[in-house]
This record gives structure tokens, sequence and C-alpha cells, in this order.
């Protein structure tokens, strides 16, 4: 063979080891891989949610007592909630399968309608409907991270219905909870009064027939409403239920801006924490829909896009009446309020629906106005909200 020949030669067998050791490198890894890498790591794994989840979104009942994690609150009583949730093992796919499945059934066990029956009159909850929104408030809360839990935000929009229904309970445990010496989940009206008759912790106006969520520590439901107010429908959804609760609240003070019962001598001290409930709730909403867009997790590009999807999803403005009203509904009805006006449409609605304070202030001064509320009243109060929302705007 010629010089050339064998040159040649050589290179065809030098290709021929370079692909043999490409074929060994390839087999080499698929048998080490699986065995490196723990099982359901794949970031990109998902599920959808439990076969029986369909027939349990149909059936609210049902729901509720396949979720019902007991009156003693336990890691084992709350499986059916995390189970459903995707909070262990891999997480709930997005879409109709997933999340929108398992929304439906959430929606349904903690309000008694499913979620397409929302528009239907709401009931008083029962016991274990309240019990099934505590458990899914104390499973989502949990996790490492102290201010953002993780959980696919499809699930937004029907936590967000399932926090409406209990808006009185939602904006009573961001601002401080229930009493520190209450140790159970849920509390009717009555057990929620004073001792000394002096009032209600619960709830300012009691119907005497709920049975109210009393949610787990403040950070746990914060927690979980930051991540809820990424999505623009979930946070409208959240915004007309506590703007709906505010104008309930104003409209059943007397001239004094007082509770009914509550003696002159005690001052507004009752009216003043519920005027700075609803400030921090929703200084905290307009906080949390800021920081979703500038951490780039918000279901929109710019704050200004999450703006418009807001408006576009708001059911409206909410006015209290000119003169005192004295029904006591049940807390479960007041995110069911139909809107005073409408919020407009373009650019200046956007800005006028989106500014905290002057949703708050409008509404607060039309109504001491045409109530007569005595000046020097009106203005400790307005002062009181103003300090409470600059405060939790700047906790944020």
């Amino acid at each position: 063979m010629s010089f050339l020949g064998r040159i040649r030669g050589a290179a065809r067998r030098t290709q021929l080891l370079v692909v043999l050791s490409g074929v060994l490198a390839l087999a080499l890894l698929a048998v080490l891989v699986p065995l490196l890498v723990p099982d359901g790591d794949d970031s990109t794994e998902c599920r959808q949610a439990p076969a029986t989840a369909r027939a349990l979104a149909r059936d609210p009942e049902r729901a509720a007592k396949a979720l019902d994690p007991g009156k003693v609150v336990t890691h084992a009583g709350t499986e059916p909630v995390r189970r459903l949730l995707g909070v262990t093992g891999a997480p709930l796919c997005e879409g109709p399968e997933g999340t929108r499945l398992a929304g439906r059934v959430l929606v349904a066990a903690t309000t008694g309608r499913t979620a397409e029956d929302q528009a239907e009159p709401a009931r008083p909850h029962t016991e274990r409907q309240a019990l099934v929104a505590y458990a899914v408030v104390d499973v989502l809360g949990r996790g490492r991270d102290q201010y953002q839990p993780d959980f696919p935000l499809g699930l937004s929009p029907y936590l967000a219905q399932m926090f409406a229904s209990y808006i009185q309970d939602t904006s009573r445990s961001v601002l401080g909870g229930a009493p520190s010496d209450w140790e159970h989940p849920t509390a009717t009206d009555e057990e929620a009064e004073y001792g000394d008759g002096s009032g209600n912790w619960a709830t300012p106006f009691p119907s005497g027939h709920d049975i109210h969520a009393v949610f787990p520590e403040p950070r746990k439901t914060e927690k979980v409403l930051r991540r809820v107010a990424a999505s623009p429908r979930a946070f409208a959804t959240l915004y007309d239920a506590e703007r709906a609760r505010f104008a309930w609240y104003l409209e059943r003070l007397t001239d004094n801006a007082q509770e009914p019962g509550e003696k002159p001598k005690e001052g507004v001290m009752s009216t003043e924490t519920e005027l700075e409930r609803s400030a921090t709730f929703v200084a905290e909403l307009m906080g949390a829909r800021t920081a979703a867009v500038k951490d780039g997790f918000a279901l929109a590009p710019s704050l200004a896009a999450f703006d418009r999807a807001v408006l576009k999803h708001t059911r409206g403005l909410y006015h209290p009446a000119d003169h005192r009203v004295r029904t006591r509904p049940s807390d479960a009805t007041l995110a069911q309020r139909r809107p005073d006006a409408s919020a407009g449409s373009g650019k200046r609605a956007v800005e006028r629906l989106m500014d905290g304070r002057v949703q708050l202030f409008t509404v607060f001064d039309t109504w001491a106005r045409k109530r007569h509320i005595p000046a020097g009243t009106v203005e400790g109060l307005r002062t009181e909200m103003d300090t409470r929302y600059a405060n939790a705007l700047n906790l944020l």
C-alpha cells in the first residue's frame, strides 16, 4: 500500500474511533443522568387536578366535606387540601384540567356555591366551609419564602373569590387577626362577642348567623394575598370586595360617626379601627401589585397594563347611602353588593380607580358631608386613615 493510502486508512480509523467514543459517551450519560438527578426534580413537570375534582366542583356540599380538615386543624387533616392545590409533589398545571378545575373546587367548598353560580345570593357560611377556607390559607401560607408563597397564579382568581366571600375576616386578619387568646379556626357571631358587652371582635354589625374563618397568623394571610394580587382579575375582585365593605360600614354609623350602641364618652375608637382596616388593606393590595410587576411575576407586562386590566375587571364604584342604614346582612353577602356607579373608561378612569387614597377619601368625604359628621371627628378619622395607608405602603 502506498504511503498516501496508509495515511487515508489511518484517518478513517481515527474518524471511526471518534464516532464510537461519542456513542459510548451518550450511552454512559443515558445511564448516569437518571442516577444523578433526584426523582421529581424536573422543574417543568406539573400535574392535573385529582380525578375527583370535576364532580366536587359541581357539588359544594360534597366539596366542603371532602376538604374538611376537622375542627382541630392538623397536617394530616389538611392533606386533601394540599393534594388538591398541588402543594406536595409536582405543582398543578395551568389550564382547564389543573388550576381552573382545582380553583372551581376551592370556590365551591368555601362559598357554598359553584364557581358558575357566584351571582346567586350568598348564604351565611357553614362551619365546614369556614374550616376549609382556614386550611387553604394555612397550607398556602407556609413555605421557606418569608414574603412570597409559591403556587400557580392560575389559582389566584379563585382564591380571590374565596377571600372576597370572607372579606370581613380577610381584612381583619391583615390588620391583626383575632384576640390573642382565641385558638380556634372558626368563630360564631355569638362567640366573638366581648364578655363585657362592648362589641364584637369578628364583625362590627353581627347578623347573628355568621360563622367566621379566623385565619392563621396575619403573616400567612398577607403572603397568600400578595401572590393572589399579582393577577389583575383577582386584584379587582379583592379591591371591589373591600370597597363594598367600606361603604357597608360607613352607612351603618350614627351621625356622630359611632357604631350604634357605643357610648359617647368612648369616642370613635371602634370606627377608627375599622377605617384603618380598610386603609391598610387597600394599601397592601396596591403595594403587592406594584411589587409583582417590578419582580416580573405579575400577569401583566407593565404597571400601566396591569391597571388597565383591573379597570376592565372591576364591577364599579361603591358609595354609602346618605342616611343611616339599620339592616345587618350576613358578612358573606358583602362582596355581592351591587356597585353604585361605573368606574368609567379611559386613562383618567384608570388613574382614579387605582389611586387608593382617592377611592377611600372621596367616598369618606362625601359620606361625612351628607351625614353632617362633626368637622373635628372627620379630621381625626381622616388623619388616622391616611397614616395607616402610608405606613402600610412603606412596610411592603
